[in-house]
This record gives C-alpha cells, structure tokens and sequence, in this order.
C-alpha cells in the first residue's frame, strides 16, 4: 500500500500544478476571482453520495466504520457551498443551468468519479478513493483559502475560506489514523495495480473538471486589466510518474468553452 500512497502524492504535487492554479489570480473582486465557483455546484452535490454509497458497499466492519465516520464529519459541507454561491452571485444557480453545457466537463468528472464507487473492488480501495479525494482538496481549498483571506473575504465565504480549512484541521487525528492504516496494508501484486489504475482514473477526472473551469478565469483575464500583484501559485514538489495509459476525452463545447484551451489529454505512466 506504500506504494499506492506514494503514487496519491505524485497525483497530488501534479495537480498542483494544473493551469487552473496558475490562472487563479487575486488582482480582481473576490466575485470576479471566483467566478468559477457555481460550476463545481455539480460535483459538490454528487461528492456527498459518492461517501454515502463509498461507505454503503464496504463489507469490513472496520473500513466501513471509517467510510462512515469521513462521511459524517463531511455533512453539512455543501450547505456552505451553496451560502458562498449565495454571497458571490447574489442567487442560486438554477438546475437548467447546472445541466446546461457550460457545467459538462464537471457532470462528466463527477459521473466518472462516481462510476468508481459502483466497481465491485477490494474494500482496502474504497478507502484508498477518499484519501485520493482528500489530497485533491487539500490542493484546492489551500489555495482559495489564502485567496478569501487576501481579499478580506473570511467574514462572507465558509466552504472557500479558512473555516473549510479549520474544519479539516479539527480531524486531521483521523486521517493520520487512516494514512497510518493504510501504510500499513499489504496488497497483491493484482490489487495494488487496480489502486494505482483507480488513482490515476480519478486524477484524470479532477484535470477534466478543472479544465471546465478555467473558462471564467480565461474570460475574466480578457475583460479586466490585470493588476502587477498576481498569487502566487502552489510550489508543486517533483514527481515520478509510475503509471502509463493513455486516456483522451473530449466532448461537446459550448461557445464560451471555445475560446478557452481544450481540455487536457489525460496520460499518465504505467510501469512495468
């Protein structure tokens, strides 16, 4: 399982280094920086049954105490995300509007995330899917967590501020609970190439998704003048690639995600 966990880091150091991140500026109103924020609406919804039906289908009495208990301290999450929505965009985003093809790629990444949970596999690998979910948050919500506090945005937002932050923080016994059981975990040869095929399908799904997004970063790049002070982006560490198929995905645009940079052939690296 070490090597599976190691495998979760390098993903993680390569998301941090996504366009997206590097796009993310904080030279504008925090309403304008976030723009984004109302097409993760899909995702955030679906997240919460992908722990729900994760944790339902493991038959280890133990493991599925610990999918049960990551999912309880998770509830409520998407409440903040729908009051940040609320604070940004003056509303709520209408369900036409969440099925409509400007929230493709998130629909898409959200059905391919939840596809896995659906696979009959080792309930070691259920639990390996939420620590590979976990590090793609913990990418994300650093980020615009530092992005809230600069623009004074602590007092408004919850799910993308410094509070989703202190929330993670008050369980992190937990994960080092789960990391250090998963450590300590021997697979087969056979499972251990399903976590690590698993891994990659999931990261490739969050670069789709975060593909989707840069759309308003582009588009607001392009009306507003950018100011000299810009985020820094997250420092990615180095990273070894261990697995290696090619996966390309490609769907339908709508004519505002024309004009925004193709969505990325995932490919990633599979050793011998």
């Amino acid at each position: 399982m070490k090597a599976v966990l190691q495998h979760i880091a390098e993903r993680e150091a390569r998301f941090a280094s996504h366009p997206f991140f590097e796009d993310l500026r904080m030279d504008r109103p925090i309403e304008q920086v976030m723009a984004f924020a109302p097409r993760l609406t899909f995702w955030v919804m679906t997240f919460q049954d992908v722990l729900r039906l994760n944790a339902h289908f493991i038959q280890d009495a133990h493991l599925k105490e610990l999918a049960t208990r990551h999912h309880a301290e998770e509830g409520g999450h998407d409440q903040w995300f729908e009051e940040d929505i609320a604070a940004l965009t003056g509303g709520s985003l209408s369900i036409g509007t969440m099925y409509g093809k400007a929230h493709v790629k998130t629909r898409d990444a959200a059905y391919a995330i939840i596809s896995e949970v659906y696979r009959p596999v080792d309930d070691r690998l259920r639990i390996v899917l939420l620590w590979a979910l976990e590090s793609t948050s913990h990418v994300f919500f650093g980020r615009t967590a530092v992005i809230s506090a600069a623009q004074g945005a602590d007092e408004r937002l919850k799910y993308f501020s410094d509070h989703h932050m202190q929330a993670e923080a008050q369980h992190a016994m937990f994960e080092e609970q789960l990391a250090a059981e998963l450590g300590a975990m021997e697979l087969s040869p056979e499972v251990r190439a399903d976590a690590l095929a698993m891994v990659d399908r999931i990261y490739g799904a969050f670069d789709l998704m975060f593909d989707g997004l840069r759309v308003h970063l582009e588009r607001e790049r392009a009306e507003a003048p950018v100011a000299a002070h810009q985020a820094p982006a997250p420092q990615p560490v180095a990273a070894v690639h261990a697995l290696d198929v090619d996966v390309d995905l490609e769907f339908e645009l709508d004519e505002e995600e024309a004009t925004a940079p193709r969505a990325l052939d995932v490919a990633v690296h599979r050793a011998a």
